[in-house]
């Protein structure tokens, strides 16, 4: 939805954002660093755009580690969990499908 205000109850018109929180350990052991990113918008059910977080979850590849030796990835509920272990440690990513409620820029494209 953009910024014209109310919120239609057809499930179907719904927009999505398929999000990425990273935890990247910076500045040596203890120190962290969070961010949130918006990987696309859908439109469409909750069903079809947790369906495009998985994808999503299963094909990303992060900026850092640059070479870690093992992938996971995990599902909790509605939430995508990837762990890539490294020789510098465990970098952790949470991919989650938040209800897009206001945006104050023109109403996104769908991801194709």
């Amino acid at each position: 939805m953009t910024g014209d205000g109310g919120v239609t109850g057809d499930d179907a018109a719904t927009w999505w954002g398929l999000l990425v929180e990273d935890y990247l350990q910076i500045m040596g052991p203890g120190a962290r660093n969070h961010s949130i990113t918006p990987l696309a918008h859908v439109r469409g059910t909750r069903e079809e755009a947790l369906q495009a977080l998985r994808e999503r979850a299963l094909r990303y590849e992060p900026r850092h580690p640059v070479n870690p030796y093992r992938k996971l990835v995990y599902r909790d509920g509605d939430v995508f969990l990837m762990v890539l272990e490294a020789a510098t440690g465990n970098y952790c990513y949470r991919f989650r499908a938040a209800e897009l409620l206001w945006d104050s820029a023109p109403r996104p494209e769908p991801a194709g």
